[in-house]
C-alpha cells in the first residue's frame, strides 16, 4: 500500500468517524441531562452556603452534587441513550463543579491553597483544550483518559472530605481523609496532562503516517 492510499484509508476512517459522532448528536437525553444540570444548579447554593458559614449544608449539597455525577452516567446506561452532547454536558458540569469548588475551599482554608491549585488548574486547562479542538473540527470533542477519571474522583473525594471537615470538625476522619486526598489529587492531574499528551501524540502520528 504506497502513501497516497494510506492518506486515502486514514481520511475514510477519519470522516466515518465524525459522522458517527454526529448522528450521535442528533438528540439529547432529556433525563440524564436534568441529572448532569443538578451540579450547575447546585453549585451557587454550595457556595453561598459556605460563605455563610453553614458548612453542615455545604456538605450535603456537595455530596448530592458529587452523587449526580454517578446517577447521570446510569441513567444514561439504563435508558439506553448515551449520546455525545450527553457526555459533553456531563464532563463541563464536572470540571465547572470541581474547578469552582476547589477554589473556594482553598478560600476557606479547608485545604492547601497550592495543592488545590493543581487540580483546580487541570480542570480547566482540559475544558479549554476540548473546547479549541472542538471548534477547530466544528463538533464536540469528549476524550476520557484513565487518569482523567481518577483525577475526576480524586477531586470529588477532596470536595466532600474539605467539605466535611469544615460542617464536622469533631470527626477526624474527614482531616485524615483530606489530606490524603489533596495530596494524590495534583499527582493525578498531573499524570492525567501526561495522559492527554500522549493520546494527541498517538492521533496525530495515526493520521499522519
Amino acid at each position: 500500500m504506497n502513501l497516497n492510499e494510506t492518506q486515502q484509508r486514514h481520511l475514510e476512517q477519519l470522516s466515518q468517524g465524525i459522522a458517527m459522532i454526529k448522528r450521535s448528536q442528533e438528540q439529547l437525553p432529556i433525563v440524564p441531562a436534568l441529572v448532569s444540570w443538578v451540579r450547575i444548579i447546585l453549585l451557587p447554593l454550595c457556595i453561598w452556603t459556605g460563605w455563610k458559614s453553614d458548612f453542615i449544608a455545604m456538605f450535603w449539597l456537595c455530596l448530592v452534587a458529587a452523587s449526580s455525577d454517578y446517577f447521570d452516567g446510569w441513567t444514561a446506561r439504563k435508558m439506553k441513550k448515551s449520546s455525545t452532547p450527553g457526555k459533553t454536558l456531563d464532563i463541563l458540569a464536572d470540571k465547572f463543579f470541581l474547578a469552582v469548588m476547589l477554589i473556594f475551599l482553598a478560600r476557606l482554608g479547608a485545604v492547601n491553597g497550592l495543592l488545590a491549585m493543581i487540580p483546580a488548574w487541570y480542570h480547566i486547562t482540559v475544558v479549554l483544550g476540548l473546547l479549541v479542538v472542538s471548534w477547530s473540527i466544528k463538533i464536540p470533542v469528549v476524550a476520557i483518559t484513565t487518569s482523567e477519571r481518577l483525577t475526576i474522583i480524586l477531586s470529588y473525594v477532596l470536595v466532600l472530605t474539605a467539605a466535611g471537615a469544615l460542617a464536622y470538625p469533631e470527626k477526624s476522619i474527614f482531616f485524615k481523609l483530606t489530606w490524603v486526598s489533596q495530596i494524590l489529587t495534583p499527582i493525578a492531574a498531573i499524570l492525567g496532562v501526561i495522559s492527554y499528551f500522549r493520546f494527541c501524540r498517538r492521533l496525530i502520528q495515526r493520521y499522519m503516517q
